[in-house]
């Protein structure tokens, strides 16, 4: 039986994965939690919270939309995505259900890195669909060039923007719970390396999965599909759109109109940036 020779090693496939989720991903971090020094806390949420509102329609999207299309007629492909969309939902709250989740203004600086650390978590499980995807395309074309089989310089720059602006909201959550300006400039450093492993992680998980399972014609999951990660991704990303809303209606003296429209502003700013990221796709 024809078995179509592999044209990209894998290790050259996952050193680029790598290198275009993690440097970014560090980089995005670094920048809103360096500028949640300098500009109150709530403009820094309320732009990641217009990252987030792009983020779940995207991350809904690759999981065909739960199967809505499909009516009662999906079946038990259907039933799967619907069920990991809940467990994701339901794991985090679960897990979280001690620290305040309802109550944000009491979570502040009182666990640490530990919310930073879930909300990292709980976005970076999209990047198992990512990185899944990724892994099967490099194993399955037959070009020479990462750069071609994904579509060009185009599509790479908005995966690496993306991978820039995603982790903001770790980063605005780490802003408002963790008590980083007790933190000496080592340990910002530090908790930032940790928050972009974190969120990395998933993604970087994927790729031997999509490569060496999906991308074999007769892989043992050679006909699974990438929704049931996103499934699970969108499940978890509600996790941290309650901890990154709760921050914005934390009474911080008089709100005053000009605030209101700040923080508006800000949130429509977050919206824009990754929406300018996603063009690139296009």
């Amino acid at each position: 039986m024809f078995r179509q020779t592999v044209m990209i090693g894998f290790a050259e496939s996952f050193l680029t994965w790598l290198a275009a989720t993690i440097i970014p991903a560090f980089a995005g971090l670094l920048v809103i939690t360096w500028a949640g020094k300098k500009v109150p806390t709530k403009y820094i949420v309320a732009f990641a919270f217009g990252i987030m509102f792009w983020f779940f329609v995207d991350t809904i999207s690759g999981s065909a939309v739960l199967h809505v299309n499909s009516g009662f007629g999906g079946g038990i492909a259907q039933v799967a995505v619907v069920s990991l969309f809940i467990i994701g939902y339901l794991l985090f709250f679960w897990v979280d259900r001690k620290r305040d989740i309802l109550s944000p203004q009491s979570a502040i600086g009182k666990y640490g890195l530990t919310i930073p650390l879930m909300v990292a978590i709980a976005v970076g499980i999209h990047g198992l669909g990512e990185g899944t995807a990724f892994g099967y395309t490099a194993y399955a074309t037959l070009s020479t060039s990462l750069l071609d089989a994904f579509g060009g310089v185009s599509a790479g720059v908005a995966y690496v923007l993306h991978k820039g602006l995603e982790p903001m909201m770790i980063g605005a959550c780490y802003s408002v719970y963790s008590n980083w300006r007790a933190r000496p400039l080592s340990q910002w450093v530090k908790d930032v390396c940790v928050l972009s492993l974190a969120f990395a992680i998933p993604s970087l998980t994927g790729t031997p999965l999509g490569y060496f399972v999906l991308g074999p014609p007769n892989g043992y999951l050679a006909r699974f599909d990438t929704t049931y990660f996103f499934a699970l991704g969108t499940g978890t990303s509600i996790y941290a759109i309650f901890r990154l809303a709760g921050p914005l209606f934390i009474p911080s003296g008089v709100t005053t109109a000009r605030e209101t429209i700040k923080v508006a502003v800000a949130w429509i700013l977050g919206i824009i940036v990754i929406y300018i990221a996603a063009l690139f796709h296009s």
